[in-house]
């Protein structure tokens, strides 16, 4: 049991910052934004190309994150003023940076398990050490998200997602706002695919193929257990981190229970289906 919860905190640590990502996305900005997965692999591939080139692993760090919120930027110019559908911008700038990401990182995968990274030397001297500085890291950005979803330009996105015409109208330039809110939701997917490459120790083209599902899944759990009528950042941030949790427990608990990993998201999606559907019929009843 102790083996299985500690499989859980350190894949919470790591894709905590996406699943804010997804949640800021989906619920704050009302976008379906599928460019995540592509930002995540962004992350992790700039960083391991940087690493690489002998670039000091801070600089490598913040380039990850900024080049992860240009992505998300570039989402963003693509559907504004409504020009392209969300969902259609996001599929675009995936099958877009599905090329990108090969060439930056030059070839299909990079390994960092020789290499001098954030995390590595603290993962040197412990596992427990090692893990407690992915925390700090996780933790500062999750942070800072909170933050920001607290001031005064949270509650504009979130009258962007809302009600844009209505923002319009009070004279807020609304792309403005799409641009910082894709920048900020991308940029985070970047911090967990940099966090992930270094804690697993390669960067991989296709390691980003489903996150954003995942995550989404992840959210509408938590959120369907934490449900509040108004907004309350906390409560928010819970309800990711509660998703998360449940998530990363049964699929940990699933394989432990010797579950062929053909079958597991096939059985993590069902359960979660029905989750959902009976969730629905527990609201109308009430």
């Amino acid at each position: 049991m102790i083996t299985l919860f500690s499989a859980v905190i350190t894949q919470l640590l790591t894709f905590m910052p996406l699943a804010l990502a997804i949640y800021i996305s989906f619920v704050v900005l009302n976008a379906t934004d599928m460019t995540l997965d592509s930002s995540f692999v962004v992350g992790a591939a700039v960083f391991a190309r940087l690493i690489s080139l002998q670039v000091s692993p801070i600089l490598a760090a913040i380039s990850a994150i900024f080049a992860g919120a240009i992505a998300g930027i570039g989402v963003a110019i693509i559907q504004s003023k409504q020009k392209i559908d969300s969902l259609l911008a996001g599929v675009l700038a995936t099958f877009i940076l599905a090329s990108g990401n090969l060439l930056i990182m030059g070839k299909p995968n990079i390994s960092l398990l020789t290499k001098t990274t954030l995390v590595s030397q603290s993962f040197s001297h412990s596992e427990f050490f090692g893990w407690i500085t992915v925390a700090c890291y996780s933790g500062f950005f999750c942070l800072l998200v909170c933050l920001l979803l607290q001031s005064r330009i949270g509650l504009i996105l979130r009258g962007f997602g809302d009600n844009p015409a209505l923002l319009q109208r009070l004279g807020k330039n609304i792309e403005n706002y799409r641009l910082l809110g894709f920048a900020v939701t991308n940029g985070l997917a970047a911090v967990a695919g940099c966090l992930t490459a270094q804690t697993v120790g390669y960067a991989d083209i296709g390691m980003g193929f489903g996150v954003t599902l995942t995550a989404l899944g992840m959210v509408i759990l938590g959120k369907q257990i934490i449900s509040r009528q108004k907004f309350f950042v906390m409560s928010e941030f819970a309800a990711c981190f509660l998703g998360v949790v449940l998530y990363f427990f049964a699929m940990n608990l699933l394989l432990r229970l010797s579950v062929n990993p053909i079958y597991l998201k096939m059985l993590l999606g069902i359960a979660l289906v029905m989750f959902l559907r009976a969730a629905k019929f527990n609201l109308r009843r009430a």
